[in-house]
């Protein structure tokens, strides 16, 4: 069952290995109201950052690999785009050496929109909306 996560320590466990991550603090990133983790309490999350009305920035810690981080995600998006999170549009920008959360993406049904060179490194680009996700259950 997927639930929205309010406590720190389970995110920070899960998190540990990609911590540091410049401008992100957890502790205040939680403690948002408009921002949403979601867990399986096992683990995994998947975090959803307000950037404007129905549009939020996405992005998967998963300690769960392939076609079980698939699923859950495919129920943490059933949430988050069913629940009271009133979310219309999630926009992710994935490093294009993760191979594996690129290969999610697109199982997931988000469209790729190119990739975005940063001062850090390149991006993919991706976006799913509410009416696509829909379409496709």
């Amino acid at each position: 069952m997927i639930v929205r996560e309010k406590e720190l320590i389970g995110l920070l466990t899960t998190m540990g290995p990609y911590l540091p991550i410049k401008g992100f603090f957890p502790a205040e990133w939680l403690e948002n109201p408009l921002n949403i983790a979601l867990t399986d309490g096992e683990g995994n999350y998947a975090l959803f950052e307000r950037e404007g009305l129905g549009l939020v920035s996405g992005h998967y810690f998963m300690r769960a690999r392939g076609k079980q981080a698939l699923q859950l995600a495919k129920e943490m998006l059933h949430e988050i785009f069913t629940g009271p999170y009133d979310v219309q549009v999630i926009r992710g920008l994935t490093p294009t050496h993760h191979k594996g959360a690129l290969w999610m993406n697109k199982r997931l049904g988000f469209k790729s929109y190119g990739t975005i060179e940063t001062t850090v490194e390149p991006y993919e680009l991706v976006i799913l909306t509410k009416s696509e996700w829909e379409a496709n259950q």
